[in-house]
């Protein structure tokens, strides 16, 4: 794809999602750009990841978040297909995982990975 035309089309996208503030990016041909979204709850931060992968033809996208609020709102906008962000001690246990200091919040989202497991099968 013309250089000036994917650059063009980057920047409409990622205007569009006005609720993430753009951070870094990296990249030639292909290009990943990172993202922060603020959590109002809790002052902390969910990041945001867009990939461009331009095969010389079309530019494809695809994304990763770990904000709950807004990934299916993200999949809207970029016409992709949403999937759920999973904690990771439902994955595999490892000493350096982040662990939920909220109670409430882990309980919450092991009734999400239940459901979300019920759907995957």
């Amino acid at each position: 794809m013309e250089s000036n035309n994917k650059r063009k089309i980057i920047k409409k996208i990622l205007g569009e999602l006005s609720f993430v503030n753009w951070d870094r990016y990296f990249g030639e041909t292909d290009l990943t750009f990172f993202g922060w979204i603020d959590r109002k709850k809790d002052k902390y931060k969910d990041f945001v990841t867009l990939s461009f992968n331009d095969d010389g033809n079309s530019l494809g996208i695809g994304y990763a978040t770990s904000s709950k609020e807004w990934t299916e709102k993200i999949a809207e906008i970029l016409n992709c297909e949403h999937s759920p962000c999973r904690r990771i001690e439902y994955f595999c246990d490892l000493p350096n995982i982040i662990k939920e200091k909220c109670v409430k919040r882990a309980k919450r989202d092991l009734e999400d990975n239940k459901r979300y497991q019920n759907e995957d099968e």
